[in-house]
């Protein structure tokens, strides 16, 4: 005999995004666009094993074959898309905490905030590969975009947290 629980049904979102949100839900976008189409642009002069793992330094420490390079450009520009795509639509995420009708456009806007901050260190990390893919040195992007991703899950937790009280 099996048991499904359905979700409980949320409160449907009654807030209105903000210019600054939507305007990094597009910078997500267009960042991730344009560093695919900088990969792609470059693909042709690569060689024909490049770097596959960079470490933190940004330092290669690991090669593969130059299509490794579109791999990666797919992955990043599907997950960078899907981020801001899911960032606005806070209902579907699995919240830590109950969602009550007082409590949820509030949480809500936390979560989407947080998506949209996770996108942005995502691009960053991106960008930072590319660099270094590309003998360029990406350290510094690389770095922050790893600490813009631990910052935004966590500030936005605390956040979601202080939301529902």
């Amino acid at each position: 005999m099996s048991t499904c629980t359905t979700k409980p049904k949320r409160p449907v979102r009654t807030f209105t995004i903000g210019p600054v949100t939507r305007a990094l839900q597009r910078v997500i976008v267009l960042a991730a666009l344009g560093t695919t189409a900088w990969l792609l642009v470059r693909y042709a002069s690569l060689p024909d094993t490049v770097a596959s793992h960079v470490d933190a330094s940004g330092q290669a420490d690991d090669w593969g074959p130059r299509w490794s390079v579109l791999v990666l450009a797919v992955v990043m520009l599907l997950l960078s898309l899907g981020v801001a795509a899911l960032s606005t639509r806070p209902q579907w995420f699995n919240y830590p905490l109950e969602i009550t009708e007082r409590t949820a456009q509030a949480i809500s806007r936390e979560a989407e905030r947080m998506m949209v901050w996770t996108g942005l260190g995502l691009q960053g990390v991106y960008a930072g590969i590319a660099c270094s893919l590309l003998a360029i040195d990406g350290a510094l992007l690389l770095v922050a975009g790893l600490l813009v991703l631990v910052g935004a899950v966590i500030l936005g937790i605390v956040r979601m947290v202080r939301a529902a009280r």
